[in-house]
C-alpha cells in the first residue's frame, strides 16, 4: 500500500508540475517575487542616494558654519584696523550684511534640526550685538549737539580710549561664536558620522539585493523559460535598471571619498582592542582621513590596521586615551585639546569622540593657527593697552591735550588732560564749538572762529597760539596744532593743544633781557669809540712830549728824573697795549670776513716772518710739518699763532733757547675728551708745545680769561689778554682750547678745528 500510494503521489506530483496552470502560476510568483526583489533593491538605492545627500547637506551646514565663523573673526579685525590705521573704509557693515545672509542660509539648512536650530538662534542673537558695537564704532564716537557749519576748527583726543572697550566686547561676542561653531560642528560630525555607517550598510545590502535578483531571474528563466523567453526585452530593461543603480552605487562611493578628502578635519574611526576580561587596552585604526598625512606627517596607508597607543604614545600622557575609553564605554560624546609635536612642530590638536556602531569615531581639527591668532590678538590688546597708558601720562608730562573735532556739527572729543589744561574735571562738560568758545579769551575769539575756514581744505594743517581762562590759574597761553582729515566721511580737524604760558613768560623775560643787552652793547660801543680815540689821544701827546723832552734835554736831566721819566715812557707803553688788546679783544665777535681755506703751513711761515726779531734775539727754534689745510679767517688764525708762539718765547726758562714743536692730527668728535659742543664729525687736533717754565696745572683754565696773569709785571711783561684773544678766535671758528702742564716742565696748548667748518 505504501508503495502504490507513493507511486500514485509521485505521479500526481508529476501531473501537476507538467500542468500549464502550474507554470502560470510558478511563472505569476516568480514575477511576484522578481518585482518585489527589485522594488527592496530600488528602495535601497534610493536609501543609498539620500545617505549621499545627507552627507552633502552635512558638509554643507559644516562649510556655512565656518564660513560664519570667519565673519565674526573677519569683523573683529577689521574693528581693530579701524583702531590702530584709523582706516575710514565701512567694510564692517559689508560683511554684517554677509553675515545675516549666512545665518538665513544656516537657518534654512538647520530646519531638521530642533537642536541646532537653538544654536541658530543664539547666533541670530550673536549678531544682533555686535552689529550694534559695530554701528557704535562708526557713529556713535560723535553725538550731533549744534550745526557748526562755522565750526571748522577741533581739537580731539585718541579715538582708543573709548574704542577699546568696545573692541574687547567685539572679542568676547567673537568668543561666544567660536564656542558655538565648535558645538555646531560637533553636532554635524556626529550625524556625519552616523550617516557614513548607514551607507556602509546600505552599500553592503544593495549588492546583495542585485546578486538576489540576479538569482531569482535565473530560476524564473530555468522554472519557466518559455514565459521568459517572450518577457525577453523586460528582463534586458531590469538588468538595465540594476547596472544603473550600481553605477550610481559606485558613484556615491566616490562622492563620499572625495568628501572626506576635501575635509582638512582628520576622521578617524577606532575598534577597541579588549583583554581577556573585556577591558579596553588599546584602539585599533580602521580608517582614518588623507588629512593626517598633512598634520602628522606619516602616510595614511602605514596607519590603517596599526595600534593607536604603538603610533601616538602621547595619547596616554596628555589624557585622550582615558577619554576615549570613556566614551566607548558610556556612549557620550567627548572632546579633548592638547599639544601634539609632529616632525619637530608643536600644533595644538582638538579632538571630538563620538561613540559609532562598535567602535568609537574622532573628528581632529589642528586649531594651531586659532592659537597663534589668538595669542597674537591678545598680544596686540596687550600693546594697545600700553599704548594707551604711556599715550596718557605723556600727555600728562607734556602739558598737552589731544582732540578730534567734527567739522560739520560742532562736536568734539577730547583727552582727559584737555579738560586739566582748562582747569576743570575730565568729562564735567561736552566739549562742542559753543560751549569750548566760553573759555576762549575775548580778544582771541577771533582767532579760535577762523579755524573752520583755515581747515576747510582736506590734510591742511593749521597752527595757531590763542588764550583761555583756566579756572584755577587765570589766563593762559594754548598753542594748538591741526590737521584736517575726514572720519567715517565726515571732515573731521584731529591735533594737540599745549599749554605755552611758561614759555611765552620766559620769551618775554628773554625778550627783556635782549633789549637790556642791546643797551649794554650800545654803551660798550661807546665804550669802544672813547677807547679808540678820546683814551688813546692823551697818551700819543704824552708819548710825543716825552720825544721831545729826551730829544731836547737828556744831558741835562739829573739821574732820578731820568729814571722816573722812563717809568713814565713804560706805563704809557703799557697803557696804549692794554687798550689795544681791549679794542682786539671785543671786536673778535663782530668780525664778519669770509672764511676761507687756510694753509696752517704758510700761516707758520707768515707768523715767523712777523716775530723774525724776536725769534733771532731769543735764538727760539720751531718746528712744524705737514700741518692741515683749515677753513677760517686768515689774519686771525695768523694772530692766534703769534699769540701762541709769542706765549711760548715770553714765558721760556732763562739761558735756554726756546724750542717749540708744532704737530697735527685729524680725530673724531667721540674720541675726543674735552667737553665741548661738537657739530662735526672730525677735528684738527693742534698742539703747540715748548720748553718753557710751564705753570701748575691748577690754573690750566684760569690763563685764558681776561686780565688773569700768573706773574707779576716786572717778572714778565704783558696785559693778561693774549690767551683770552687766542680763546675768542678759536670760539669764533666752532674750537676748543685748553693747556696742559707742570711747573718747569713747559706747556701745552691744544687747538680743536671742525674739519668740515663753514661759516
Amino acid at each position: 500500500m505504501t508503495t502504490l500510494f507513493s507511486k500514485e503521489t509521485m505521479m500526481k506530483l508529476k501531473a501537476l508540475i507538467a500542468s500549464a496552470k502550474t507554470y502560470v502560476v510558478l511563472l505569476i510568483l516568480a514575477i511576484g517575487l522578481l518585482l518585489y526583489t527589485v522594488s527592496v533593491g530600488y528602495k535601497q538605492v534610493n536609501r543609498l542616494h539620500e545617505t549621499g545627500d545627507m552627507v552633502a547637506h552635512t558638509l554643507e551646514v559644516q562649510r556655512t558654519i565656518v564660513e560664519l565663523s570667519a565673519k565674526f573673526q573677519e569683523l573683529e579685525s577689521i574693528q581693530l584696523k579701524v583702531l590702530l590705521k584709523e582706516d575710514s573704509s565701512n567694510l564692517g557693515g559689508i560683511v554684517v550684511s554677509e553675515m545675516e545672509q549666512t545665518l538665513e542660509r544656516l537657518k534654512l539648512l538647520t530646519s531638521d534640526n530642533q537642536a541646532q536650530q537653538e544654536r541658530v538662534k543664539v547666533l541670530e542673537q550673536l549678531r544682533d550685538k555686535i552689529s550694534s558695537e559695530v554701528d557704535t564704532v562708526e557713529s556713535a564716537d560723535s553725538v550731533a549737539v549744534i550745526d557748526s557749519l562755522e565750526a571748522k576748527d577741533s581739537v580731539v583726543i585718541n579715538l582708543a580710549s573709548k574704542r577699546y572697550q568696545r573692541i574687547g566686547r567685539i572679542s568676547k561676542i567673537v568668543e561666544e561664536s567660536q564656542i558655538l561653531k565648535e558645538r555646531m560642528l560637533s553636532e554635524e560630525n556626529y550625524l556625519m558620522v552616523a550617516r557614513k555607517e548607514e551607507y556602509t550598510s546600505q552599500s553592503f545590502l544593495t549588492p546583495m539585493s542585485s546578486l538576489l535578483v540576479a538569482l531569482t531571474a535565473l530560476i524564473i528563466f530555468l522554472i519557466g523559460f518559455i514565459s521568459i523567453y517572450k518577457q525577453k526585452g523586460e528582463i534586458e530593461e531590469v538588468n538595465s535598471q540594476v547596472f544603473i543603480q550600481n553605477k550610481k552605487l559606485q558613484e556615491t562611493e566616490e562622492f563620499l571619498k572625495g568628501v572626506y578628502k576635501s575635509s582638512n578635519n582628520v576622521i578617524s574611526h577606532f575598534e577597541p582592542i579588549l583583554d581577556s576580561e573585556q577591558n579596553v587596552i588599546d584602539f585599533q585604526f580602521k580608517y582614518t582621513s588623507d588629512a593626517i598625512e598633512k598634520v602628522t606627517g606619516e602616510e595614511q596607508e602605514d596607519i590603517i590596521g596599526g595600534s593607536l597607543l604603538e603610533t601616538y604614545p602621547m595619547v596616554l600622557e596628555n589624557g585622550l586615551f582615558e577619554i576615549m575609553k570613556e566614551c566607548f564605554v558610556s556612549g557620550k560624546t567627548q572632546e579633548h585639546e592638547s599639544i601634539y609635536t609632529f616632525e619637530g612642530q608643536n600644533k595644538y590638536i582638538f579632538n571630538t569622540i563620538v561613540k559609532s556602531a562598535n567602535g568609537i569615531t574622532n573628528t581632529a581639527w589642528d586649531t594651531t593657527k586659532v592659537k597663534e591668532a589668538e595669542k597674537n590678538l591678545q598680544k596686540l590688546n596687550e600693546d594697545l593697552s600700553l599704548q594707551n597708558t604711556i599715550f596718557k601720562e605723556a600727555e600728562h608730562v607734556a602739558g598737552v591735550g589731544s582732540f578730534i573735532w567734527y567739522l560739520d556739527d560742532g562736536s568734539a572729543t577730547v583727552s582727559d588732560n584737555f579738560y586739566r589744561i582748562l582747569g576743570v574735571k575730565p568729562n564735567s562738560f561736552e566739549v562742542t564749538f559753543d560751549a569750548y568758545k566760553k573759555y576762549v579769551h575775548a580778544d582771541d575769539i577771533s582767532i579760535f572762529e577762523s579755524l573752520g575756514a583755515t581747515t576747510a581744505e582736506k590734510d591742511k594743517s593749521t597752527s595757531f597760539t590763542y588764550r583761555i581762562y583756566n579756572k584755577k590759574k587765570g589766563v593762559r597761553y594754548l598753542d594748538l596744532k591741526g590737521r584736517n582729515i575726514e572720519i567715517d566721511n565726515r571732515p573731521v580737524s584731529v591735533g594737540i593743544v599745549q599749554d605755552i604760558t611758561s614759555r611765552v613768560e620766559k620769551d618775554r623775560e628773554l625778550i627783556e633781557s635782549y633789549e637790556k643787552l642791546q643797551l649794554s652793547n650800545e654803551e660798550l660801543e661807546s665804550f669802544n669809540r672813547v677807547a679808540s680815540h678820546d683814551l688813546q689821544e692823551p697818551l700819543r701827546k704824552i708819548q710825543m712830549f716825552i720825544s721831545r723832552i729826551e730829544d731836547d734835554g737828556d744831558n741835562s736831566m739829573p739821574n732820578s728824573g731820568s729814571a722816573y721819566f722812563n717809568k713814565i715812557k713804560s706805563a704809557t707803553f703799557r697803557m696804549r697795549e692794554l687798550i689795544q688788546n681791549l679794542l682786539s679783544y671785543s671786536r673778535i665777535d663782530k668780525i664778519n670776513s669770509n672764511f676761507e681755506q687756510i694753509d696752517l703751513n704758510l700761516t707758520i711761515g707768515k707768523v715767523e716772518e712777523e716775530l723774525s726779531q724776536l725769534v733771532k734775539d731769543t735764538k727760539t727754534v720751531i718746528t712744524y710739518k705737514k700741518l692741515p689745510i683749515i677753513h677760517g679767517i686768515p689774519f686771525k688764525i695768523e694772530q692766534l699763532f703769534i699769540n701762541l708762539i709769542s706765549n711760548s718765547i715770553k714765558y721760556s726758562k732763562k739761558d735756554v733757547a726756546p724750542v717749540i714743536t708744532i704737530v697735527s692730527e685729524k680725530i673724531k668728535s667721540h674720541a675726543i675728551s674735552e667737553n665741548f659742543v661738537k657739530n662735526s664729525e672730525y677735528y684738527y687736533k693742534i698742539s703747540i708745545t715748548d720748553n718753557g717754565i710751564g705753570f701748575d696745572p691748577e690754573f690750566a683754565s684760569n690763563i685764558f680769561e681776561v686780565f688773569q696773569r700768573l706773574h707779576s709785571k716786572n717778572e714778565y711783561s704783558g696785559t693778561g689778554i693774549g690767551l683770552s684773544i687766542c680763546k675768542k678766535i678759536v670760539e669764533k671758528h666752532n674750537g676748543y682750547i685748553h693747556a696742559i702742564s707742570k711747573k718747569e716742565e713747559g706747556a701745552t696748548f691744544i687747538v680743536y678745528l671742525p674739519v668740515d667748518f663753514t661759516s
